[in-house]
């Protein structure tokens, strides 16, 4: 931990002091007024302490930085701003008909914004970001990547919470904060909302090894259980904003949730939003949670949400031999048949597959290449996990169980319940994989 401890500042916060939510019943809905103080200080009494000010539309940023740097920032919020308006629908006007802006401080010496009067009293001395009604504040980052998202991070939280009688929980607002703070910028073009692919090209974001990490120390955190964090957790432990971003990257990209989970988005303005999206995951919570799972065990860089997305199908008991398909392109697949526990199978994997195409087709079967693994593993080798019809309350997700297996195998199972398959690969290199196997399954002799 010591050695990780520089990331205990890396991760921004929010100070809610918005008005009180409008009464539930009220007929038009405006957005919550702007809270900006006049300014103590004049543009010359600024620019003479090292502070100048750069403004687009939707930013109006006082900053010591390199103009260079500086003069880029607002316009991505103008950018961002867009982003947010299609993602979460237009925000409700404001009872004085202005234009939503926001103010930002960027510092690279806190002290010359402290003589101009612009830092609020209930900063603490050591922070990287805080966002209060319509203004935010932050520290200058070392690297570009991430100074940008720790400002994109703070706006989204501008942004959402302008939006009267919003009513959900923190992990929702600091995990949309991250998810719209991980971004690039292509040609001028801000695109937000990613996965990142690498590490290289989100210096700082570093989520996804926070959760590996965590994973490691402390298992995979319940997907419910998230929601229920309180601010404290956010202010003193950093893996909570990565799993808040996890949370919400799940929520937005995994195809079974992706409908509903925007449908909140578009909500917002429902004090009830969030508690009909919990009510809409009931009918397949066991599958969506297993799928949380599945992903928090494996969250690395690049992950595929759409080829690693399962189709659950029960499977039947044997009364003769199966046969299931398994491609390498997908992740696990219900082979529909139910194996029971204490009873012995065996397995026969035919075919080829490639698990990439550059710089020469890597060719496979059951057994899988041993040049490369993933998880300790050879790629391409046949893996098998038992999911029962019902998993015990507080018991481990059973598909984290995994039997590898190969060409020719047999097991006995664990437990009852359906048998799924899949072709070993890292999650983010699904997509140039081709082919499949045959499996036969029979009962041992």
């Amino acid at each position: 931990m010591a050695a990780l401890s520089w990331l205990v500042v890396l991760l921004p916060c929010v100070l809610v002091v918005f008005d009180p939510i409008a009464p539930a019943n009220a007929q038009e809905v405006f957005r919550v007024p702007d809270d900006r103080p006049q300014l103590p200080i004049t543009a010359k009494q600024l620019k003479d302490l090292g502070i100048e000010v750069f403004e687009s539309k939707r930013l109006k940023l006082f900053t010591d930085l390199d103009p260079e740097i500086a003069k880029a920032l607002p316009p991505l919020v103008d950018q961002a701003y867009e982003s947010w308006e299609e993602y979460f629908g237009k925000l409700p006007p404001a009872r004085d008909e202005s234009e939503f802006q926001i103010n930002g401080f960027l510092m690279k010496d806190k002290t010359r914004f402290e003589k101009a009067g612009l830092l609020r009293d209930d900063l603490p001395d050591q922070f990287h970001g805080r966002q209060a009604g319509y203004q935010f504040w932050m520290m200058d980052q070392s690297q570009d990547y991430y100074r940008r998202h720790l400002l994109l991070h703070e706006a989204t939280h501008a942004f959402m919470l302008a939006i009267a009688r919003l009513d959900v929980p923190n992990a929702y607002l600091e995990g949309m904060a991250e998810h719209f703070g991980t971004h690039q910028v292509v040609d001028g073009k801000l695109q937000m909302r990613l996965m990142p692919s690498n590490r290289s090209d989100f210096r700082g974001h570093d989520r996804l090894f926070l959760m590996r990490r965590d994973v490691k120390q402390r298992g995979i955190p319940g997907l419910l259980d998230i929601n229920d964090w309180k601010p404290a957790n956010f202010q003193f432990f950093n893996e909570s904003y990565a799993w808040a971003w996890g949370m919400s990257v799940f929520f937005d990209q995994n195809p079974r949730t992706h409908e509903r989970f925007r449908k909140l988005a578009k909500s917002l303005t429902d004090p009830l939003a969030w508690k009909t999206f919990a009510n809409e995951l009931q009918p397949d919570l066991p599958e969506v949670l297993t799928e949380w799972n599945l992903f928090a065990a494996d969250a690395w860089e690049g992950f595929d949400f759409l080829r690693s997305a399962i189709e659950f199908h029960e499977g039947r008991a044997l009364t003769k031999p199966q046969r299931a398909e398994i491609h390498a392109d997908r992740g696990w697949q219900s082979s529909r048949v139910l194996v029971e526990k204490g009873r012995r199978y065996e397995l026969v994997a035919t075919g080829q597959f490639t698990l990439a195409e550059k710089p020469k087709p890597w060719v496979s079967e059951a057994d899988g290449v041993t040049f490369r693994y993933h998880s300790g593993r050879p790629l391409g080798q046949l893996l098998a996990s038992t999911r029962p019809a019902k998993k015990a309350e507080n018991e481990r997700e059973p598909m984290l169980e995994i039997k590898p297996l190969g060409n020719t195998s047999s097991f006995e199972a664990s437990r009852t319940g359906t048998l799924y398959l899949r072709l070993n690969d890292h999650p983010a290199e699904l997509v140039d994989n081709r082919g499949s196997v045959t499996v036969e399954i029979r009962e041992a002799e």
